[in-house]
């Protein structure tokens, strides 16, 4: 299965490496698009998030604290999305994660990096990690591939190895709030000296802040003074 991805992931490499000298179609309406993946058009039209809780990143009317991040905060200090999660970055989110397409990673990170561009730049990104399963059937972890790129773009360090499983969990989709986080108790170990850090958590979408959740709480108890969550895009929480 493995050699499988890394073929699928080289094809979908030679491709885009092809489309970059010659030119290539835009990856959402098929028009072309000179030497970017979505045309300037597409673009414009993207579900950006907009007003959100400065703390879950949950869609509000106006920018402000949400009534549950009040009563029950989580244990990360900040979150920021640049997009919502529907139609048509949905699409290209199972694009990259699905099919492999890093390409697509790519350029969704460097929407992410437009987002946060503002904000103070942290000392440290680091990447939930996979479970050993998910790893052998995508052959990369869609997290780390947005933390190194968006790393680069801003200048920061993204460390690979420091977070880690401290046991294999269930997969989440299909779980709710409760049923997620009892899921990713103890999930996660931390082996790095994080005293007076700022630390972002990269990921993909944040749904219902489970995942993150439970990586900050280690992160915190390795030392880190302020923990930030970056993600591609928002989803509102069932029943929110």
């Amino acid at each position: 299965m493995l050699s499988r991805s890394r073929g699928a992931l080289a094809l979908q490499a030679l491709k885009h490496s092809a489309g970059a000298l010659l030119g290539q179609d835009c990856m959402l309406c098929g028009g072309g698009s000179a030497h970017s993946l979505v045309c300037d058009a597409c673009e414009s039209s993207l579900p950006l998030l907009g007003a959100a809780c400065a703390h879950c990143a949950i869609p509000m009317p106006r920018s402000g604290i949400c009534g549950e991040c009040v009563a029950r905060p989580f244990a990360f200090d900040e979150a920021r999305a640049r997009f919502q999660y529907r139609f048509p970055v949905d699409r290209v989110i199972h694009r990259f994660k699905y099919a492999g397409d890093l390409a697509a990673g790519r350029w969704l990170a460097r929407q992410l990096a437009l987002a946060v561009a503002e904000l103070p730049r942290p000392d440290l990104l680091v990447a939930p990690p996979l479970a050993r399963a998910r790893l052998r059937e995508r052959g990369f972890n869609q997290a780390l591939e947005i933390a190194k790129t968006l790393a680069t773009s801003l200048r920061v360090r993204c460390d690979i190895a420091g977070v880690s499983r401290a046991h294999e969990t269930a997969p989440q989709p299909g779980l709710g709030r409760k049923a997620r986080r009892a899921n990713l108790r103890g999930a996660f170990r931390c082996n790095l000296q994080l005293t007076g850090a700022r630390v972002v958590i990269v990921d993909d979408v944040l749904t219902t802040g489970a995942t993150a959740e439970a990586l900050a709480r280690v992160l915190k108890l390795a030392g880190a003074a302020h923990v930030g969550v970056w993600t591609l895009a928002r989803t509102p929480e069932p029943g929110r």
